[in-house]
């Protein structure tokens, strides 16, 4: 009688937690990522099970209810945190079952996959630093959660691990077995008197951005991910991933990110929270060249662009065989429906063959451009697996293929990375089919977001790897400043051919900074090294002293005008 009505007023206290959405109940956190309990349907349950990344729809339909409290993704090991503060939140949960996808690109359990993240959690615990070990950079427990709660969860939940316990077994059997445990795995009583909630540390200060679009610049992706983070971090806007969301970002809109060489793959720059290793990329990147769609999974990048679905093949086929569509648009037309697999009621367009089509007929065409989006879908389910990705457009520039990406919303932490590197793989195929070399590889992402469960993390690693440099050489010209006929002389040198482009004149440092200004924007670095070198010409021109760039002026007080 006695735990019965402990275990009633623990659930009553669980409907009363402060979500971190400003709601009431339970879970606390990441509700969003929750596919159960709904409509807060908290019971006396122990089990929680997580799928990482395979689809719900695989896995939740099926599972028994009795002894569920909780099933849900899992997709970034920092995801950690969240997970830790919904169970302390509600003690009744006393196993943890883990089964589903581990990974886009993982190879025999070995990379810092959430899976692993979690393995490791129950093997190891935590460090003194509340990181977990060797997920330093990608795992980090808030401040306000006591060390000795963390280890209580760990001492009290047990890891039932189907991944491993069944790794030849199919779904339908791991399913099978999930249920099986349900039914059977000994009930047990809360192992904490009430359900704890704890605050959130907050990040340093939002500085003032007038929103926008952001441009970073960098000659790798790896320098410019460090870039891209540090203007998050200091610009991005506190915004809300969803009505229905607890997830916190920082946020910028439309922020585009150009890589100058995103063919280097040179990783002794490796500033990620999960390190890439040129495996984990390769894999990646062939991934998202093929049109093999895993099982289990919604989409794939590759699947999307090298396999696009079009429900209406018989419309295809009567386009190709319009004698006047033909005659006007394409001549013979023989190639119009080269990339196209007929299968049945459905058809399959490889779009990123057909750019190379394209381009090799006519290698300067602007309309090179690959869809994910199935508008008729996405109408339907923007609450579920809409393709991050839109849309890539192909296009040739100085004898260089360009590739521009644009994303709706971008995991700039986990996410961008591996994106980046992926339309890389895309850039390169469709240069060396048309026999030209890569260019810029460009990534417009509308909502760029770093996750509130980063930002400790980020800070770290932008203290350990952003060494910013003043740039003397400014791919955009350079600046040769003199003292001639009593004004300031400023010569603008395009920096290939080393020859003068403009000339600017004053007579102080004001009159010359305002006319460079209207000619166009440069690196800020730049522009702080050429306002101090036209304020020490200022100075020897007042002074009647030598001016040279630089180099420190030589003042004689006995030279000095009044």
């Amino acid at each position: 009688m006695g735990g019965e009505f402990l275990e009633t007023g623990i659930i009553d206290e669980i409907k009363e937690l402060p979500t971190s959405d400003g709601g009431k109940g339970w879970p606390v956190t990441v509700r969003d990522r929750i596919a159960y309990p709904i409509n807060n349907d908290i019971n006396i349950a122990n089990v929680a099970v997580t799928f990482l990344w395979t689809m719900r729809d695989v896995i939740v339909p099926k599972l028994e209810r009795e002894n569920l409290a909780i099933a849900t993704n899992f997709y970034t090991p920092s995801g950690l945190e969240g997970m830790i503060r919904n169970i302390l939140s509600n003690p009744f949960i006393r196993y943890i079952i883990l089964v589903g996808e581990e990974y886009s690109t993982s190879k025999e359990g070995k990379d810092l996959t959430s899976a692993n993240a979690i393995r490791t959690f129950f093997q190891k615990g935590i460090t003194e630093e509340r990181k977990v070990p060797g997920f330093e950079q990608s795992i980090y427990f808030d401040k306000n959660i006591p060390i000795e709660l963390i280890n209580k969860v760990r001492d009290n939940v047990e890891l039932i691990d189907i991944n491993k316990e069944m790794q030849n077994s199919t779904y339908s059997e791991k399913i099978e077995r999930i249920n099986q445990l349900l039914k059977t795995l000994p009930k047990k009583l809360p192992f904490l008197e009430k359900p704890l909630t704890f605050d959130y540390e907050k990040p340093t200060g939002e500085f003032p951005y007038e929103g926008g679009p952001l441009i970073v610049k960098g000659n790798t992706i790896p320098e410019t991910w460090i870039e891209i983070m540090h203007n998050i971090y200091r610009f991005g806007k506190k915004n809300l991933m969803d009505a229905n969301t607890d997830r916190w970002v920082k946020e910028i809109n439309n922020l585009i990110a150009v890589i100058h060489d995103p063919q280097n793959t040179d990783l002794s720059l490796n500033p990620f929270l999960v390190p890439l290793t040129m495996e984990k990329i390769k894999a990646y990147q062939d991934e998202v060249l093929s049109p093999e769609l895993p099982k289990d999974k919604a989409y794939t990048y590759g699947n999307k662009l090298r396999a696009y679905l079009f429900n209406s093949p018989d419309y295809i086929k009567d386009l190709v065989n319009t004698k006047e569509y033909k005659n006007f648009e394409f001549g013979k037309g023989e190639h119009m429906d080269k990339n196209v697999k007929y299968l049945g009621n459905i058809s399959e367009i490889d779009q990123i063959q057909d750019m190379i089509d394209v381009l090799s007929r006519n290698l300067y065409i602007k309309s090179c451009v690959g869809i994910t989006w199935h508008v008729q879908d996405e109408l339907m389910r923007k609450h579920k697996s809409s393709p991050c990705l839109v849309l890539i457009q192909a296009i040739v520039q100085d004898e260089k293929l360009n590739l521009t990406t644009f994303w709706r919303s971008h995991d700039m932490v986990q996410g961008w990375p591996e994106n980046a590197y992926g339309m890389a793989a895309i850039q390169k195929k469709i240069a060396d089919s048309i026999n030209v070399d890569t260019g810029i590889l460009t990534l417009i992402s509308c909502s760029a977001q770093i996750y509130n469960n980063y930002y400790n993390q980020v800070e770290e690693m932008l203290g350990k790897y952003r060494k910013k440099q003043l740039l003397f050489h400014d791919p955009r010209g350079n600046y040769i400043i003199k003292i001639k006929n009593e004004k300031i002389v400023v010569t603008h040198i395009n920096p290939i051919t080393n020859r003068d482009m403009d000339i600017i004149e004053g007579t102080n440092a004001k009159e010359v900074y305002l006319k460079i200004s209207e000619r166009g924007d440069f690196d800020i670095s730049h522009a702080l090294y050429i306002g101090s070198e036209l304020g020490k010409a200022e100075t020897a021109l007042k002074n009647n002293l030598e001016y040279i760039q630089d180099r420190p002026l030589k003042i004689n007080p006995h030279n000095h005008s009044n």
